[in-house]
């Protein structure tokens, strides 16, 4: 007996019968086949499309507690005067609240992954493990010594973890560290087995501080030197990356998280995706934090990202919805260190999302694929699971006013003097 079935969904525009036992897809046969199978539970998906979900790889979860915060300001400015004072008063509970909010947003959005650099890490972790979802944790690193980085708490509870959580080492920036505490980390990294996390090439101001303070032409240059770059080094942003730069990020085996409506909305750049993936580059999508974006939604965050990609390459083909859809799926899954999921395949990790094709983008012709990121809203998304858990349905979750109104609580003792 199967624990899970899903009749006759629209899978790369066949219809498909999927079985899930455990964790794993199971089975995937044409509509019809398992009809007569025996299950736990069906779900009627004749009005469904079946994907993979997303996989957020750059994001501050709890930031959506500082959503709104002085929007109209250049991203030094808005860190030091708006941010930065706000976060000093951050508490575990308040992180907490906020992580499960930009959960719960997520998860509205089709993803059920993100890769988080924020502060009381173990507040964050616990957050994923009790909604579900699969996240990587930084212990964050900063020239900044504060008791809400709490790097060692949150490495005693790496045997503990569950296989859907895993750490990186995050440290922030080239402009909030020095070469001493990069090298420091990366060394680290080496003793613990764990990849790397951090903000790169983001903005003009950080090549002129790499140049000015450092002595490297370029941010990447820099962060090589000091080590981070590394396979499985995970590079934010990037939107002021050189054609040496890519080259150098692809030969290290390092990926790049672009985060369009963030560099947008900062004006911090647009990251050349066009000549990333000509040099070989490994390109994922994230959102960065809710205060810069505004939002978590996944799928605005892929349209972004293609529409960046072709208006910065003048180019409508410079990004296919095929090379698109894998990026923020399958590679940034991967990235993350989940392997085996991201995609609908007998043996993989059962994670996906059905989408209401009852729903105004679906209403006309054209790929449903194709509709969904480049029209459909979070409106469109029904179902979402991860590992096999049905963790939204019919839109909602489960505990969604318990969330909303902890959340509201907490952004209120940050945002009232």
């Amino acid at each position: 007996m199967f624990d899970l079935i899903l009749d006759n969904a629209l899978h790369k525009g066949h219809r498909v019968d999927v079985a899930v036992q455990g964790t794993r897809f199971a089975a995937l046969e044409p509509a019809g086949t398992l009809a007569h199978a025996q299950a736990k539970e069906r779900l009627d998906c004749a009005r469904r499309l079946l994907r993979p979900p997303f996989y957020n790889t750059h994001t501050h979860q709890a930031m959506t507690l500082l959503r709104g915060i002085d929007d109209d300001c250049a991203l030094m400015d808005w860190l030091t005067r708006e941010i930065w004072p706000r976060e000093a008063r951050l508490t575990p509970e308040a992180v907490y609240a906020g992580t499960r909010l930009a959960i719960l947003e997520g998860l509205k959005s089709g993803c059920v992954a993100f890769n988080d650099m924020y502060f009381h890490q173990p507040a964050v972790l616990r957050a994923a493990a009790e909604m579900g979802v699969r996240a990587r944790v930084g212990l964050m690193y900063m020239n900044q010594v504060s008791d809400h980085i709490e790097n060692d708490a949150t490495l005693t509870l790496r045997d503990t973890l569950p296989p859907t959580l895993g750490l990186t080492l995050a440290p922030h920036a080239l402009y909030t560290t020095t070469p001493d505490l990069l090298r420091r980390v990366a060394a680290q990294a080496d003793a613990l087995g764990l990849p790397l996390h951090i903000h790169a090439a983001e903005t003009a101001a950080e090549t002129a501080i790499a140049k000015e303070r450092f002595g490297f032409d370029t941010p990447i240059a820099y962060l090589d030197a000091c080590g981070i770059l590394r396979p499985g080094t995970l590079l934010a942003h990037c939107c002021h990356a050189t054609e040496a730069d890519l080259e150098r990020i692809a030969k290290r085996g390092c990926h790049v998280a672009h985060c369009p409506q963030s560099n947008q909305k900062l004006a911090s750049g647009v990251f050349p995706w066009a000549k990333a993936a000509a040099a070989g580059v490994s390109i994922t999508i994230g959102t960065d934090g809710a205060a810069s974006n505004n939002a978590l939604s996944m799928i605005a965050e892929t349209k972004a990202a293609a529409l960046s990609a072709k208006l910065g390459a003048a180019a409508p083909d410079a990004l296919r919805l095929a090379d698109l859809d894998r990026a923020a799926t399958e590679t940034a899954a991967a990235a993350l260190g989940f392997p085996d999921v991201g995609k609908i395949q007998p043996g993989a990790q059962a994670d996906f999302i059905l989408v209401n094709l009852d729903t105004p983008a679906f209403a006309g012709g054209g790929d449903p694929d194709a509709n969904f990121i480049y029209a459909a809203d979070t409106a469109a998304v029904d179902t979402v699971a991860c590992a096999g858990r049905l963790l939204l349905r019919g839109g909602r979750h489960p505990d969604e006013p318990a969330i909303l109104a902890a959340a509201r609580a907490a952004a209120h003792t940050l945002l009232t003097p």
